[in-house]
């Protein structure tokens, strides 16, 4: 009796270690996709400012919908200044399943006109920016600089008149990169346009 209660006992017990386990693991998953929609969904919100009217309404929409991960920093004329949003993998990262990453959209407003909006995004291995700048007499093309640190952050630029089909892929950051184990390792992973302006391939 003892000896079939026992048995009876430890296939009960591996029967909640197993649902136990596959809950976890479809709570991480849904975090993991909860993560990388919200990111995409901050890129296309930014994606889509093409004026300051636009560039206000997008800011709004972050403070509504994002609480703390959304906040300013005022110029001193009170008639702009930087808008910032964020997504962070914050939950997988701290239980060290990926390497911490976030994403960070910019809006920034001078004197009440629209400036730039850029994209970070922040990996340990591949970090990558992306800025639109609205007032300038930039080249209808993509310009790819590094920025010297312990890891180089590769930078991408354009105006904001280069047509849409080049400027979508400005745009085109894999938000996949903040969830993904062992993260991405290349500038080229996290935007792949970066790898055609490397090849010396124009984008088109």
């Amino acid at each position: 009796m003892w000896k079939g209660l026992t048995h009876h006992w430890v296939r009960a017990g591996l029967a909640v270690l197993v649902v136990g386990t596959g809950a976890f693991g479809l709570g991480i998953a849904a975090y993991a996709f909860h993560v990388c929609a919200s990111a995409t969904a901050l890129i296309d919100s930014a994606s889509q400012i093409r004026t300051t009217a636009d560039a206000e309404r997008e800011i709004a929409s972050w403070k509504e919908n994002m609480g703390t991960d959304s906040w300013v920093e005022s110029d001193d004329s009170s008639r702009g200044g930087n808008y910032y949003a964020r997504i962070a993998n914050r939950a997988i990262a701290r239980m060290h399943f990926v390497e911490p990453s976030k994403i960070i959209a910019r809006v920034t407003i001078r004197n009440g006109e629209l400036l730039s909006v850029s994209m970070f995004v922040n990996t340990p291995r591949a970090p990558v920016a992306v800025q639109e700048w609205f007032e300038t007499d930039m080249q209808n093309r993509f310009h790819l600089s590094y920025i010297k640190g312990t890891v180089p952050e590769a930078r991408v630029q354009f105006a904001a008149t280069l047509p849409d089909a080049k400027r979508r892929k400005g745009f085109a950051i894999r938000t996949t990169c903040l969830v993904q184990l062992g993260g991405c390792k290349r500038a080229g992973d996290v935007l792949p346009v970066i790898r055609e302006l490397e090849s010396g391939v124009s984008p088109c």
